[in-house]
């Protein structure tokens, strides 16, 4: 090889490199972003917001008729049994004789009575329907949501007697009261297991009637009370799966009870005009710590997907009245309208568009276009 072609062949050389650093230095470089793969998991809808426990029967104790109250000894806290004496009433020295008093309230105990009548007649019959609903239902006729109603009906019922024997029995009280006179003493006695929730009077002193004494309930029957949006109670369901959180120990398993028809006007923190449903949630278990009037979050779940392709929601972006997200294929950026459907927060279902393994980018930057290339952290 002489000169010439040396000297040829070392600028040949030098140009292919040149070239080559310049091609290098100005092709495109591929832009960073972060990748995740489109998965099938299962999605739960959940609205979330603030309630309330308290006792499902609450028994406010009052003086059925006028007197001196005796000291009440039982604090807040305290277990009663249902027959236990819990409060002491003594005549009112000047109080007289009244023959119109003492018919009143014979007829008081003839209309109690009548009530209790009525509702064990209610009782009964849910009951009934209880059992026949139970019946279908292994029979696969009704669907499981509807025997939870039932049972809530006959709950209510089987309250709703408890509440006329205990007007009953106060009726004969104020009833006997009056044909008594002189140092008679009346026992109030609890009307049920349970705890003492409030002392309303603790002090001796004469008391009118219907002055509250004491509330009684048992804390082993708890339910929860939250106010939900309208808009939010209209997506549940009686028998809804739930969880009671937020109250100081770990996640209560619950379910929907009751959804009330009516929504009331609320105002909120921010001062806006908001109308809202009160939904009742029962306890599957008791929760030994948790008290009558505990606050607490309650977690509802409308919507529950047991295998679905979904995304993060950082993923997705509006476009127009179309969403769509970004694909990675072969190091090359995509974009792909998808049709979406539910969200719990975190990820999106995805109706069609995309198939379980593709490579979608997060947060996509907004100079992002089609066949960019772009690479992973």
């Amino acid at each position: 090889m002489n000169a010439r072609q040396r000297t040829l062949l070392f600028g040949t050389v030098i140009a292919v490199t040149a070239l080559s650093l310049f091609t290098w230095a100005w092709w495109p470089k591929a832009r960073p972003v972060r990748m995740v793969e489109v998965e099938r998991q299962a999605l739960e809808v959940q609205r979330i917001d603030q309630g309330f426990a308290r006792v499902r029967e609450l028994y406010v104790i009052s003086a059925p008729v006028p007197g001196t109250l005796s000291r009440i000894e039982l604090e807040p806290g305290d277990a009663v049994s249902a027959g236990d004496v819990i409060a002491r009433l003594s005549p009112l020295a000047s109080t007289p004789l009244d023959p119109r008093a003492s018919a009143m309230a014979d007829a008081a105990v003839d209309t109690a009575r009548a009530q209790v009548n009525q509702a064990e007649a209610a009782a009964s019959s849910a009951r009934d329907l209880r059992a026949r609903s139970e019946r279908m239902l292994e029979q696969k006729l009704i669907p499981e949501r509807e025997l939870t109603a039932v049972r809530a009906a006959e709950r209510e019922a089987e309250a709703r007697l408890a509440a006329t024997r205990a007007s009953l029995r106060q009726a004969q009280v104020n009833a006997s009261w009056n044909t008594r006179a002189g140092d008679h003493v009346l026992e109030l006695t609890a009307p049920i297991d349970g705890v003492v929730l409030k002392r309303w009077q603790e002090s001796a002193g004469s008391v009118a009637t219907g002055t509250p004494l004491l509330e009684l309930g048992d804390t082993r029957q708890l339910e929860v009370v939250a106010e939900f949006l309208s808009q939010e109670a209209a997506d549940m369901e009686v028998g809804a799966k739930a969880s009671i959180e937020a109250w100081g120990g770990p996640p209560l398993a619950a379910e929907v009870s009751r959804i009330e028809p009516l929504g009331e006007l609320r105002i909120s923190a921010l001062g806006v005009e908001e109308r809202r449903v009160r939904v009742i949630l029962q306890l599957k278990e008791p929760a030994a710590k948790l008290g009558h009037g505990f606050q607490v979050d309650a977690r509802i779940t409308v919507l529950a997907l047991p295998d679905v392709l979904v995304v993060p929601l950082e993923a997705l972006q509006r476009r127009g009245t179309d969403w769509q997200v970004w694909v990675v294929e072969q190091e090359r950026a995509k974009a792909v309208t998808v049709d979406v459907g539910a969200n719990d927060g975190r990820f999106r279902e995805i109706r069609s568009g995309l198939s379980a393994g593709q490579q979608v980018v997060l947060n996509a930057p907004a100079v992002l276009v089609t066949g960019d290339r772009v690479s992973g952290p």
